[in-house]
């Protein structure tokens, strides 16, 4: 029986891993044009809806992002005046091909001292469970803290409706968060993308 089990999870992996091939937009979310670049008007001053995300387990991201203790925490607690969150699915191919450039985005805001401590990045990954973004992280190396966004729940607030889908929001020592930046598609340079949001996020 044990071995029947096997077997049939075996066949519906390989099914599942054909239909990805075949049909790779049918797990990115409902958005046309994916994979050009597309930004919605920049958004100044839109305040971004509160909500909580389960505080790191690993201790080098929490202390990326500034914080401590357990329990979840708000994006208006992260230790930086601008946040760039990428909203993502484990499933979805322009995601998965793009990893590598926004890694590279991580790297240059990283060697860069002036701007090191006041632009963090963090990845939410829509419909996928924990185990999705754990297994994501470990195969594309990402280097910043991603977060599960199983019941679409965050993604709504934020008003996303496809991925990749970046975010750009000013943080300030009140809490408060307002989005300057909404892309859709991803972007092809990362040290362009570095560039737009530094200009359009003011950033000193």
């Amino acid at each position: 029986m044990e071995k029947c089990n096997r077997r049939i999870v075996c066949i519906l992996f390989i099914l599942l891993a054909l239909f990805i091939t075949e049909n790779p937009s049918a797990w990115c979310a409902n958005v046309t044009a994916f994979g050009n670049p597309m930004k919605s008007e920049p958004g100044k001053n839109t305040t971004i809806p509160e909500f909580e995300l389960p505080m790191p387990r690993n201790e080098q991201e929490k202390h990326y992002l500034g914080l401590s203790g357990s329990g979840n925490f708000t994006i208006g607690q992260i230790k930086a005046q601008v946040l760039i969150i990428e909203v993502y699915s484990f499933y979805c191919p322009h995601c998965q091909r793009s990893a590598d450039r926004v890694n590279e985005l991580y790297q240059k805001i990283q060697e860069r001292p002036d701007i090191r401590g006041k632009i963090k990045m963090i990845g939410i990954a829509v419909t996928n469970s924990a185990y999705e973004v754990d297994a994501y992280r470990e195969k594309y190396s990402v280097p910043f803290p991603l977060f599960s966004d199983q019941n679409i729940e965050i993604s709504d607030k934020l008003g996303v409706k496809g991925t990749p889908t970046f975010i750009g929001i000013n943080l300030n020592d009140k809490g408060l968060s307002e989005r300057f930046y909404f892309g859709e598609g991803g972007f092809e340079d990362a040290q362009q993308f570095l560039t737009k949001i530094i200009e359009l996020s003011g950033l000193k």
